[in-house]
């Protein structure tokens, strides 16, 4: 049997985004035996929410809707037709938007659901609705994150429970402990520079906390506005925004940091902490959503103020 997985990522503007599909793709291979196929089909801007928050984008959106549909359907056709008229194995990243392209065509999709598209859905309830009989086509969901389950079961409560899994998103096996030293004072963090991943909250609390440095990875539509804030706090000098990263350079930073933060909302499970504690660097992040699942190392409050937890937390790791 052919296995087609299919995305929306890596696009112009965040080519380093949806790389775990290709861990997915790798561990596909070795669990199944399958042969496996990745498609995928960018929207070209990043976040795709925020676009469809813009009515001057709602004509973009509606072509890529019907264009990737049609493009989907043909794919599948395809292979298909290359494995001899037997019916493949679909598994669409996202609900929203691959999940729906896929099930408006075929019966006995697999959907990953990975956190955006479930808690947009959640903010926009008839969207959900509209798409219910899709749904429940369906043959099986997959939730990266026990709280995305109870997000999916919220949405469609007609879904039996036992056609959903709880599973993460493996990880990469270059991400590894080289139990080299660690830099002291050192904080990093990792993701998309979106106002949900809470980069202005963790720069705040930096700046409050004198001897910490702190260098964040990824590129997003909120680097200018987060670039503002560090020169208007004045921290520069220790607060760094880095760029994009391939992930061999990602694994060296893991291991050189002494704690990863991330104080994001809305996150379906947050596999850079978990890179992060593969790599043997410790994680402070907000306890709730997803990340409850990957067993953070020092969890605060969202209502907490983090920036004295932080100093206390890396002056005992780089002591040690």
């Amino acid at each position: 049997m052919i296995v087609m997985l299919t995305h929306n990522y890596p696009n112009p503007d965040n080519p380093l985004a949806g790389l775990f599909v290709q861990d997915h793709e790798e561990h596909l291979r070795q669990t199944t035996g399958e042969e496996v196929r990745v498609f995928n089909y960018p929207f070209g801007e990043y976040p795709m929410t925020k676009s469809i928050k813009n009515p001057l984008k709602w004509p973009k959106f509606l072509k890529y809707f019907f264009t990737t549909s049609r493009t989907i359907r043909r794919d599948v056709e395809t292979c298909i037709r290359d494995n001899g008229g037997t019916p493949v194995r679909i598994i669409a990243h996202w609900w929203i938007p691959q999940g729906v392209y896929a099930a408006t065509h075929f019966d006995g999709i697999e959907v990953i659901c990975h956190g955006t598209d479930m808690f947009w859905l959640q903010k926009y309830p008839m969207i959900a609705h509209h798409y219910s009989e899709r749904a429940r086509k369906v043959r099986r969901w997959q939730c990266v994150s026990s709280h995305l389950k109870s997000v999916l079961l919220e949405l469609y409560p007609f879904v039996d429970e036992s056609r959903i899994e709880i599973e993460p998103m493996p990880i990469g096996r270059m991400f590894e402990n080289r139990h080299q030293p660690r830099e002291k004072n050192l904080v990093i963090s990792v993701g998309s520079l979106i106002k949900r991943k809470g980069f202005d909250r963790l720069i705040n609390e930096i700046a409050a906390t004198p001897d910490v440095r702190l260098d964040i990875y990824g590129q997003g539509p909120e680097k200018d506005s987060l670039q503002r804030l560090i020169d208007s706090l004045r921290v520069g000098d220790r607060v760094r925004l880095m760029g994009p990263a391939p992930r061999e350079e990602l694994v060296k930073v893991y291991n050189r940091a002494v704690l990863f933060a991330l104080l994001s909302h809305d996150e379906g499970f947050g596999l850079v902490l978990k890179e992060a504690q593969a790599c043997g660097c410790k994680t402070l992040a907000y306890l709730g959503d997803g990340m409850v699942d990957t067993k953070i190392d020092f969890p605060v409050r969202r209502d907490e103020p983090v920036a004295d937890r932080i100093a206390a937390i890396v002056r005992d790791l780089s002591a040690g």
